[in-house]
């Protein structure tokens, strides 16, 4: 059976992994190699990191994170560490590595765009022009703006745009993310600092991320005082808002073209991972690999919808409110688990009877708990 899988980054190197002695696969990467251009802050949880150390080197790992500085718009913060620890990662190292694991059973071309497709045959275009490759199952692995799910009509979930810089910064901790709510620095998501060393990546998603990130180093009462010299690299991308319908007669999409990522926060290699591996156990029945992915993460995408939805609902002063109970109550974050929204549920009720602010209280009880 042959399968073209289009696309090269994690998603389509861990599908094709996942294939390996079960079908026949070829994989086309429109650029000269995996990891470019970056559009990814490279924080994973460590047990995602675990599995994918099953087929790439401890060379993509750049940090050990334990957890993260919640900030509220005036300033105050609050530490938070979940049931999982964290890392940081080189994507550029680490999408060569699974794209160079994946080569080791599936035929890999560079620099080769696809085109369209039609009756089981793609048009490419490659280095040696264009040519048509015959298929029995097309695999779009090919990001937000999936040509795959383009041509064939896949339903396109709607996207934010984003920024990242990598400065150098003085973290408040080089081992703990911080994350930056307020209306000031992004009006229906968030801004965030990953430390990686001697730099930091900065980032903003926001319908407008260029004017909320100028907000965030230059007004912040807390960024922009530890923000220092000048940007050592940008990177614009988009990240996808909601899981689309992912497979269609032998068609099918994964990663960030089906929409698989956490709605709360925009990461995805670990919805990614599972997908695959869902598809390397159900193949070749597409339709038994929707069920199966939708069964084990469903839940997870539904919960994790309501968890970005308070990005909006909340107000500045809510923000600052929950970072005033928080204090004190930490102890409840050790429930939370990063690749795993249903996690908040626990501790909600506990959470809400802390509140002195029953309008708050209401909001979050309204928001989170609704149909569960």
């Amino acid at each position: 059976m042959q399968v073209l899988i289009v696309g090269g980054g994690p998603a389509g190197s861990l599908t094709a992994i996942h294939l390996a002695g079960k079908a026949e696969v070829t994989i086309v990467e429109e650029h000269p190699s995996a990891g470019f251009p970056v559009q990814c802050a490279g924080l994973i949880s460590e047990s995602c990191f675990k599995e994918l150390r099953k087929f790439v080197s401890n060379r993509c790992l750049l940090n050990k994170i334990k957890g993260a500085f919640v900030f509220a718009p005036n300033g105050s913060f609050l530490e938070l560490r979940g049931r999982s620890g964290a890392v940081v990662v080189e994507r550029k190292i680490l999408d060569a590595e699974l794209l160079r694991k994946a080569a080791d059973d599936a035929e890999v071309r560079i620099k080769t765009r696809f085109l369209n497709c039609s009756k089981n045959k793609a048009l490419l275009s490659g280095m040696n022009g264009r040519e048509v490759l015959s298929y029995d199952i097309i695999i779009g692995a090919d990001g937000v703006a999936s040509t795959v799910a383009r041509t064939l009509n896949f339903p396109r979930p709607e996207i934010l745009p984003a920024i990242q810089v990598e400065c150098m910064f003085e973290p408040l901790d080089e081992r703990m993310v911080e994350l930056y709510f307020g209306k000031d620095y992004s009006d229906c998501f968030f801004a965030y600092a990953v430390p990686i060393g001697d730099t930091s990546r900065i980032g903003v998603i926001a319908h407008s991320p260029q004017l909320y990130f100028k907000n965030l180093v230059e007004k912040h009462p807390s960024v922009s005082s530890r923000v220092k010299g000048r940007i050592i690299e940008l990177n614009a991308g988009a990240i996808p808002l909601k899981l689309v319908d992912f497979v269609k007669g032998n068609a099918a999409l994964i990663g960030d073209a089906a929409g698989m990522v956490k709605p709360y926060t925009g990461g995805g290699i670990y919805y990614h991972l599972v997908a695959a591996q869902v598809l390397g156990r159900t193949f070749p029945n597409l339709n038994e690999y929707c069920r199966e992915y939708l069964k084990k993460m469903g839940k997870e995408y539904r919960v994790g919808e309501k968890i970005a939805s308070l990005y909006t609902v909340l107000s500045d002063e809510d923000y600052v409110n929950l970072v005033k109970v928080g204090k004190g109550v930490e102890k409840l974050a050790h429930e939370l688990h990063m690749d795993s929204p249903s996690s908040l549920l626990k501790i909600i009720p506990n959470l809400a009877k802390l509140l002195a602010h029953p309008r708050l209280s209401a909001k979050l009880c309204r928001t989170l708990l609704s149909r569960f």
